[in-house]
C-alpha cells in the first residue's frame, strides 16, 4: 500500500492505493497542512511526496507522517529516469510537479506531448518522443500565472482594477471580462505555440490538460486542438505511482 501526496501551492492532494486499486483520495488547503488529514488504518509500505510549497511545509509534514513508521521519500527531479531524459539547463531546478507529470505521460502515451497544467500557475511543457529508441525528452516549456493569481496581482497593483468575476469576451466590453479573456487568450496562444513546435518535429502529437481549470481551458480550444486533446485528472499523483511501482 502506497500513500502518494502532492503538495501544491494552494491545494494538497493525496491518494492511498496499491498496484491495482485506489482506496482513498482527498485534498485540503496546503495552508492547513499542520492538521491531521491522514487518518488511515491501512498498513502503508512507503510514502512518496511531491512538494513545490517550500521547506516549511515539508518539515511539518515529516512530523505528521512519523506515525506510519515507514519510509518517506520527498521526490527530487533527476537528470534521467529510465526512458525519460530531462534536458533542463539545471536539471534539479525543474519543478518536481512538472517532471512527475512528464513521467506519468511517458508511461501512458507513446507520442510527443504538450503537457498543460492549469492551476495556481500555468505550466505548458513539451515532451518529445523518439519511437525507435523509445526515449522521451523533457524539452522545456513556459510558465504563466494562473487565473486567480493574475486577477490578484492586477487588483493589488493597479488602482482601478477589481478582482471581479468575468467571462470570455473578445473584444471585452468591461474590465472583468478583459482580464478573464486576456488570461484565456494568453494560455491558448502558448498552448498553440508549443503544439506547433511539437508538430514541426512530429505529426503525431497529443495535448494533455490537467489542473483545476483544465475543463475551462478545454472549452476555449479550437476544434483542431480539441481533436488532439485529452484531460487527465492527477498527473502528479500518477507520476508518483509510477515511481512507487518501481
Amino acid at each position: 500500500m502506497f500513500l502518494l501526496i502532492d503538495i501544491g501551492n494552494t491545494k494538497t492532494k493525496w491518494m492511498l492505493r496499491d498496484q491495482g486499486k485506489v482506496y482513498q483520495e482527498d485534498s485540503f488547503l496546503t495552508e492547513d497542512i499542520d492538521q491531521d488529514h491522514f487518518l488511515l488504518s491501512d498498513k502503508i509500505q512507503k510514502i512518496f511526496i511531491s512538494n513545490v510549497a517550500g521547506f516549511e511545509k515539508e518539515a511539518i509534514l515529516k512530523i505528521k507522517l512519523k506515525k506510519f513508521s515507514c519510509p518517506v521519500e520527498f521526490v527530487e527531479t533527476p537528470k534521467k529516469w529510465k526512458h525519460l531524459l530531462n534536458i533542463y539547463e539545471d536539471s534539479s531546478s525543474l519543478g518536481v510537479d512538472r517532471w512527475l507529470s512528464a513521467l506519468s505521460v511517458s508511461n501512458s502515451i507513446e507520442k510527443a506531448t504538450v503537457i498543460v497544467s492549469v492551476g495556481t500557475a500555468v505550466t505548458i511543457d513539451y515532451l518529445s518522443f523518439d519511437k525507435k529508441k523509445h526515449q522521451y525528452t523533457f524539452e522545456g516549456g513556459v510558465i504563466l500565472p494562473g487565473l486567480h493569481l493574475t486577477k490578484k496581482v492586477l487588483s493589488q497593483n493597479t488602482a482601478r482594477l477589481k478582482n471581479d468575476e468575468g467571462v470570455f469576451q473578445v473584444p471585452a466590453t468591461n474590465t472583468a471580462n478583459a482580464i478573464q479573456s486576456g488570461f484565456i487568450l494568453s494560455v491558448l496562444g502558448n498552448v498553440k505555440s508549443l503544439f506547433d513546435l511539437a508538430w514541426s518535429k512530429s505529426k503525431d502529437v497529443k495535448i494533455i490538460l490537467s489542473g483545476g481549470d483544465a475543463e475551462y481551458i478545454y472549452q476555449h480550444l479550437s476544434e483542431d486542438l480539441k481533436s488532439h486533446t485529452i484531460i487527465r485528472k492527477d498527473l502528479v499523483l500518477d507520476g508518483l505511482f509510477v515511481l512507487a511501482k518501481h
